[in-house]
């Protein structure tokens, strides 16, 4: 399960401190669209080719690389299956589940949302201020 960009807190801490100062900070209040609207994680889509491949298939709490915490979903960018590449080259969601992909909503519910969504609906779900609740 991969966090999605908007879900993302930075951290300032370089590596001789292991105080962390979090910058990027959402709170419920940022949510604006509502909790049960917006999407904050979902499954992390990968090829047969990357599977176990850093960075597109790597550990995904180090923050080092973006292929392996972040992805988009939104216009002309739609939810794929295992063999399918992205058409616009951007890292999306996607499952190994058939037509279904997973996600955790900010209201901390999970939901497996079919796979032929429409791209422009799947971005209002994972943008959490654009005033489009559903």
């Amino acid at each position: 399960m991969i966090i999605s960009s908007q879900a993302i807190a930075r951290s300032t801490a370089g590596n001789e401190s292991p105080q962390l100062d979090w910058v990027d900070r959402i709170t419920h209040a940022g949510i604006e669209d509502g909790t049960s609207n917006t999407v904050l994680a979902g499954e992390l889509h990968v090829t047969p080719d990357n599977i176990n491949k850093i960075p597109f298939n790597g550990p995904i709490f180090n923050g080092q690389d973006l292929a392996a915490f972040a992805r988009v979903g939104g216009p002309g960018v739609p939810i794929l299956g295992p063999t399918k590449e992205s058409p616009s080259g951007v890292l999306g969601f996607g499952s190994w589940h058939g037509q279904t992909c997973n996600f955790v909503y900010a209201d901390g519910s999970t939901h497996a949302v079919d796979a032929n969504i429409d791209t422009v609906t799947l971005g209002k779900l994972c943008h959490r201020a654009d005033g489009q609740q559903f």
